[in-house]
């Protein structure tokens, strides 16, 4: 299996902002893309740090049948990324051979969340809890986790606000690998969330539109900040 976390580290020990691209289909916020997986990864393999790949079917017309591929060609880390709300989720993710899993903290209860994240670590898996909110990280933090993931966009409106994200950011304990996810258009906006702590960046909708993005947004400088 490739970590995650070890991966991000090694990019930020070079001066350089980790950049995990993520492959789907489509979104809620407008997304649709008719770029095939092979020829994504083929582009952006060269600059990620990690790939994260949607599974969802309804909203983002996922598959397990990319997640299988993207594993198959891959050497780099590669996230699984769904809705997880129980076990056997995890289970299909191990065994498609994903290295890590995302939790997203305010569709989970306190002790639902604490279950799937033992249970995913028992597995040998990597888990970015991802938060919107404050009080998502709150319910976050009690874990210890490695790997926080912090997302500028509302599940409820789908608004994005970079801003917000970056404020949030600045709460994560530096002890935690932060990532910011989502709206990220632009050097400008990696340049606040690298201000405000973010150690890796999740880059979806941008990449899907322009693969060779990845090229300009993975020169981003990262420095280690106090916060």
């Amino acid at each position: 299996m490739h970590s995650l976390s070890k991966s991000i580290e090694r990019a930020n020990s070079a001066s350089r902002l980790a950049i995990i691209a993520e492959y789907k289909r489509r979104s809620p916020s407008g997304l649709s893309s008719s770029i095939s997986l092979h020829d994504y990864i083929n582009i952006v393999r060269w600059r990620a740090t990690g790939i994260s790949i949607l599974t969802e079917e309804l909203y983002f017309e996922g598959s397990y049948k990319d997640l299988v591929y993207a594993t198959s060609m891959l050497s780099i880390p590669v996230l699984m990324k769904d809705f997880i709300v129980c076990e056997k989720q995890i289970e299909t993710a191990y065994s498609l051979g994903a290295d890590a899993i995302l939790l997203v903290a305010s569709i989970l209860s306190d002790k639902e969340l604490e279950k799937l994240y033992e249970f995913a670590n028992s597995l040998g898996l990597e888990v970015v809890v991802e938060v919107h909110e404050e009080s998502d990280l709150e319910k976050a933090l009690t874990l210890a986790p490695k790997i926080i993931g912090v997302n500028a966009r509302n599940l409820k409106t789908l608004e994005v606000s970079i801003e917000k994200a970056a404020r949030v950011l600045e709460k994560v304990p530096k002890r935690c690998i932060r990532v910011a996810e989502s709206g990220i258009e632009s050097l400008r906006d990696i340049q606040l969330l690298v201000k405000s702590g973010a150690n890796a960046c999740l880059i979806g909708t941008t990449l899907m539109r322009n693969p060779l993005k990845i090229f300009e947004l993975a020169d981003a400088p990262w420095v280690q900040h106090s916060t």
